[in-house]
């Protein structure tokens, strides 16, 4: 694999969204997609992806400050959202991650619906040749609500933040199978006083079949937390599989778990996508 072309979906969103609900929507509220198209690689300029989402959240529990899984009011999140990225050079390319959220919360003034943690960025490369590749990427993100990425379970919501990311990815073949691994560390940088977050997230993923992709993939938040706020971490696995519908459509599909955690949510649950490169 000797770039991210498995990874380019999208030809718009209206042509996306009309295709997501007429295969998905018997089980679209159950459905969602973790950032999962983020990668090293950039897109060839002149062509993008766009991908439509959604996802749904219920959970229970929660990591108290020992780690331990304690029970909480019921929280339940519908998100539905859109990721677009495009290449206006081969060198760079410019990310939109639109999102909407509704958000029920037990607690008091804690529910909310409307703009989700939305996102534009840009990545550059900085090394690239037939198999590895190395990157750049800069970015803001509007306010959000999630269980997990709240400052404590169901607590005080996130402020805007802007995040420097660096990407590192790698291609291989693996007994005769294509097979890639990526490598991601940010670090956000948030208003209203609030800490700032270290972010790692790594992914792997091997083709035994050219339309088949299996994926596995890992999300880490580590925050020192303040005077004002407590310290948090929490770490998130992805398994998911990519099944190319045609020459320009992906659809995929798996699950996620939060399997680790400090005063963050735990949350379980499906995720899906469909993707469609231009």
């Amino acid at each position: 694999m000797k770039s991210r072309s498995l990874f380019r979906p999208g030809r718009g969103l209206r042509a996306c969204c009309s295709f997501l609900s007429q295969l998905l929507l018997p089980w679209l509220c159950i459905a969602g997609l973790e950032k999962a198209v983020a990668g090293a690689w950039l897109m060839p300029e002149g062509e993008g992806q766009a991908i439509c989402y959604s996802e749904f959240s219920d959970s229970c529990r929660a990591f108290d400050a020992r780690g331990r899984l304690v029970p909480v009011r019921d929280y339940r999140k519908f998100e539905l959202g859109a990721y677009v990225e495009y290449g206006l050079a081969d060198w760079l390319t410019v990310v939109l991650s639109p999102a909407y959220d509704r958000i029920h919360s037990p607690l008091p003034r804690q529910s909310y619906s409307g703009i989700g943690q939305s996102e534009a960025a840009a990545r550059v490369r900085i090394f690239q040749n037939e198999s590895s590749v190395v990157s750049f990427q800069a970015g803001v993100r509007s306010a959000g609500a999630s269980f997990a990425d709240s400052l404590g379970p169901l607590e005080v919501k996130r402020s805007a933040s802007f995040e420097l990311r660096a990407l590192a990815g790698k291609s291989a073949t693996i007994l005769g199978m294509e097979s890639f691994a990526d490598v991601e560390a940010a670090y956000r940088f948030y208003g209203g006083n609030q800490s700032g977050e270290l972010r790692l997230d790594l992914s792997a993923g091997i083709r035994p079949s050219p339309s088949l992709l299996l994926m596995l993939q890992s999300f880490t938040s580590i925050e020192r937390g303040s005077k004002l706020f407590a310290h948090q971490s929490w770490t998130k696995l992805q398994p998911s599989f990519v099944y190319q519908l045609g020459p320009q459509w992906w659809i995929q599909l798996g699950g996620f778990l939060t399997v680790s955690g400090v005063n963050a949510g735990r949350e379980l649950g499906p995720i899906g996508g469909i993707w469609f490169r231009f």
